[in-house]
């Protein structure tokens, strides 16, 4: 374990906080512009909620360019705006007080604004890829700047009808006005975006929406045998059409990609299809090792792993928002596995799932937080440590709402809040009371079935939630800790909290779990 640890915190400087230019100014604020002033965590908290109004005027974007007028110097111009490109047009277009002509970043004799790298792209048109005068498709952009080795896109707003596929070159493309403005259209005919060509971390595709994905493989984002980079993107709306269905959003197959602080909704594969297949309604990995950190994975459906389907991989799954997933498929004995996660299949030193809130996620049949479904005798099975998992549900069976244990998996589950399931908190097929320390289980329909629960170190005790209710609406939920929760300093002694301290119970205790 401390060898995973040691990975991830090594890996976690990936995952920074990167917000697009159009970020939501209502953040602090509840539906009604009420400021809600409790303070959560882990001290401190009074728990006085002091909702006011606050009648406060919607920020203004005139020119339709992605900023607020109260940052963009132009508001009437749409090439104006903090972070565009410099154009030879005699203004400031990045709002940085400076006029960019004479400025040469690549020493190669050409003005910034009148360069070829980056190369630059925008809907409909047919330049040659400078900044003034871009290309009509992102797919040319990655293919020249591949080739001439510049390797450097930017895409102007609006929306590509077109399916890409970077052919093994290291080129980061990235939209100049963000994922809401900037929208790949996949027109449901193959994956959104290919990487099958042994491409490296390097090949990065950042601040796109990639949306009408189709195919049987991944229709927003197709990885095989490669490891790229998937930072800020809006994917949605990708529908497997082509049986098997494996994977709606993101299809990984034997690659080790960053996966990291993207929004992964509203995407299908194959729900209520047959067993075979039907895989990762949010994300399939089969095989590799990838990274999978900061995303928001919600409102997916599939036929097992609503979430998350991975099998044969030892994936790191740390600070993810996995919420409102379903998976249901037409087989009444094995089908609906995993709601939020299904892990079917342990990689060599199995997975690490660790300070994600996995929330109102539903299965039919096997686990509707999460499921370790099926053993691999020559390799472990997953960690599953400091989660928060609440709120999830199966249908059809009792077979653990919240977390399952099935068919001679053996998974550690350490320092996890289990609480307000819809049915059983935690169900084992095959008692693993020897590897279940210091959870804190409470409040569900039934707290245990096929283990004690009394294992070192576990709690029942309420949580002490900031803010939570089972309404179906999982974004109302606030899971950080109100002070005096018996979660705080509760996981187990050998592990630590990012400050030192012993770590707390759920998804925002141990090393990972400052968010």
């Amino acid at each position: 374990m401390a060898g995973r640890l040691l990975v991830l915190l090594a890996l976690a400087g990936c995952s920074a906080d990167l917000t697009d230019k159009t970020e939501d100014p209502t953040v602090g604020t509840d539906d009604t512009g009420a400021t809600d002033t409790d303070s959560g965590g882990d001290s401190g908290d009074t728990d006085t909620d002091t909702d006011t109004d606050t009648d406060t005027v919607p920020p203004v974007d005139a020119d339709g360019d992605g900023s607020f007028a109260d940052d963009d110097c132009d508001d009437g111009d749409v090439t104006v705006f903090p972070g565009a490109p410099e154009l030879c047009d005699g203004r400031d277009n990045n709002c940085d007080g400076r006029f960019d002509i004479d400025e040469d970043a690549d020493e190669d004799g050409l003005a910034d604004c009148e360069d070829y790298c980056p190369v630059f792209t925008s809907p409909g048109a047919s330049g040659d890829g400078r900044v003034s005068d871009p290309m009509g498709y992102i797919q040319g952009a990655v293919d020249l700047a591949g080739a001439s080795g510049c390797n450097e896109v930017r895409a102007y707003q609006g929306t590509y009808y077109e399916n890409v596929n970077w052919y093994g070159y290291p080129v980061n493309a990235e939209s100049v006005s963000g994922a809401d403005l900037t929208i790949i259209d996949g027109q449901a005919l193959d994956s959104v975006v290919a990487f099958e060509t042994a491409e490296t971390e390097d090949a990065r595709i950042y601040g796109f929406t990639l949306r009408n994905g189709g195919g049987d493989e991944g229709p927003g984002i197709r990885i095989r045998y490669a490891s790229p980079t998937i930072e800020g993107n809006l994917i949605t709306q990708n529908v497997a059409n082509v049986s098997p269905w494996l994977a709606g959003g993101i299809r990984v197959y034997e690659g080790d990609p960053l996966i990291i602080d993207n929004t992964i909704t509203e995407n299908d594969a194959g729900y209520g299809g047959p067993e075979n297949g039907s895989d990762g309604g949010g994300i399939n990995v089969r095989g590799g090792s990838p990274y999978i950190a900061g995303n928001v994975i919600a409102d997916n459906t599939a036929g097992d792993g609503g979430g998350l389907w991975i099998a044969y991989t030892d994936a790191i799954i740390v600070n993810n928002l996995i919420a409102g997933n379903a998976a249901m498929d037409d087989d009444l004995t094995a089908g609906g596995q995993g709601g939020g996660i299904n892990v079917q299949i342990s990689g060599p030193t199995g997975p690490f799932i660790s300070s994600n809130v996995v929330t109102d996620n539903v299965a039919s049949m096997y686990g509707g937080g999460i499921v370790t479904y099926e053993a691999n005798d020559l390799y472990p099975s997953a960690q599953i440590t400091n989660n928060t998992i609440t709120f999830n549900e199966v249908t059809d069976t009792d077979y653990g709402a919240g977390v399952l244990q099935w068919r001679r998996t053996t998974p550690t589950l350490t320092n996890n809040i289990i609480a307000y399931n819809n049915g059983v908190g935690v169900y084992s097929e095959d008692d693993v009371d020897g590897t279940y320390t210091y959870n804190l289980v409470y409040g569900n329909g039934t707290d245990y079935s096929g283990l004690s629960g009394t294992g070192a170190g576990n709690l029942i005790a309420d949580p002490l939630f900031t803010t939570v209710s089972n309404d179906g609406d999982w974004t109302n939920d606030d899971f950080a800790l109100k002070s005096g929760s018996p979660a705080i300093d509760a996981g187990d002694p050998a592990d630590v909290d990012a400050d030192g301290s012993r770590a707390d119970m759920g998804a925002y205790g141990g090393p990972a779990g400052s968010w």
